[in-house]
């Protein structure tokens, strides 16, 4: 049997280690996603240790980050891919840092669920449920874009990220004003407040992965658009 060239030695080689970018990235995914669970399902159940698990737990997606950077910059510069590789290994990076954020933004809603349940009763709290719902919902399709590489449910992401700021401004409105009535501790719907733009942020940044997924399949650039 004749030796394998060289080139399809490198071709190989880049292309098992593009694969292992895209297996880390699930993986980071799945963390995060645990994170975003934990974190607001902490408050829902009034249940402070699983808040505080979630920011125990954040090391362990700061560390996939750095191994996940550290890989595609590698991969960039020893390869130097081209066209659709290219895109793939640069949006990887992307969508890491969009997962890290993810991630951030967990440890916020668990730090303020923390103050709400220490503070003592606050009926309110149910009111971030649809939020919670609609935000885990957009993350959940972004992660399954990116794993199947769906441009069209990429869209569909972008597109259902007006529910998640729809709900937003409603309870950013809502909470105030029973604030304004009496009745409601101050100290917990500002939390709440907290925690609601924590979600819509973490929404964008759903829809920022969505965007990655569409650049990758199709070279379209559709921020902004």
């Amino acid at each position: 049997m004749p030796p394998e060239e060289p080139s399809q030695h490198i071709l190989s080689s880049f292309d098992a280690e593009l694969e292992q970018l895209r297996i880390d990235l699930i993986q980071m995914g799945n963390l995060v996603l645990r994170a975003v669970d934990g974190s607001v399902n902490g408050l829902l159940t009034r249940d402070i240790e699983r808040c505080s698990d979630v920011i125990d737990d954040d090391e362990l997606i700061d560390q996939k980050q750095k191994e996940i950077d550290s890989r595609g910059m590698s991969i960039l510069l020893r390869y130097s891919p081209m066209a659709s590789d290219f895109r793939a290994a640069v949006s990887a990076l992307s969508v890491c840092r969009s997962l890290e954020r993810v991630g951030d933004h967990a440890v916020n809603i668990s730090k303020s669920s923390r103050k709400i349940l220490k503070h003592g009763e606050c009926p309110e709290i149910g009111l971030v449920k649809p939020l919670f719902e609609a935000t885990r919902s957009q993350l959940v399709k972004a992660l399954q874009a990116y794993t199947n590489a769906d441009s069209l449910q990429a869209l569909e992401i972008i597109e259902g990220d007006k529910k998640v700021d729809k709900l937003h401004k409603k309870l950013s409105k809502a909470l105030p004003a029973m604030v304004d009535s009496g009745g409601s501790d101050v100290k917990g719907i500002l939390h709440l407040l907290f925690i609601s733009r924590f979600l819509e942020r973490i929404g964008d940044l759903a829809a920022s992965i969505g965007e990655d997924v569409v650049f990758i399949s199709s070279a379209e650039d559709i921020r902004h658009a």
